[in-house]
């Protein structure tokens, strides 16, 4: 005697075959893109938060483009926190190439106040700065971290 197995089981068990077939074609060893800081700018100065427009350069070590779809990120200068943010902007990045993205953040009077004071106690020289956080692929759960750190030079005034 045979037996009639229910539609319903049938489209499950194609879901599922469906499901693990396009996994398939997602890439599972991603490197993580490098990130740089490239531009600050101050947009607003209240008095207990500042705006700034950061412009970041995103790098993909990889084959294949990255869709990203959103950033957590934070940056520190000379060691502390400065200023955090968060983006919804999308940007694709291609494969073996890069793309430039401009992000808001905002700092506290009192993180400015410490920065200030602390570069009046020395002489003038660059600033350390460190910028990480997390990136958001499309089709991906998983988010990707990333790091990098440099200087923010001055040009004296007259050059």
């Amino acid at each position: 005697m045979t037996r009639i197995v229910p539609l319903s089981r049938w489209l499950v068990l194609l879901s599922a075959v469906l499901l693990l077939n396009a996994c398939a074609y997602l890439p599972t060893n991603v490197r993580e893109p490098r990130v740089h800081l490239v531009g600050l700018q101050l947009q607003s100065a209240e008095l207990f938060e500042q705006r700034y427009r950061l412009k970041l350069r995103i790098q993909n070590p990889n084959d294949f483009a990255l869709n990203i779809r959103g950033l957590d990120f934070r940056v520190d200068l000379n060691g502390q926190q400065f200023a955090e943010g968060v983006s919804n902007q999308g940007v694709e990045v291609p494969g073996y190439g890069e793309a430039v993205m401009e992000v808001d953040v905002s700092s506290s009077l009192w993180s400015l106040a410490r920065q200030l004071r602390d570069m009046g106690e020395r002489e003038p020289k660059p600033i350390d700065y460190r910028l990480h956080g997390r990136l958001a692929l499309e089709g991906r759960a998983a988010t990707i971290g990333f790091e990098s750190s440099g200087e923010i030079g001055f040009v004296e005034p007259g050059r």
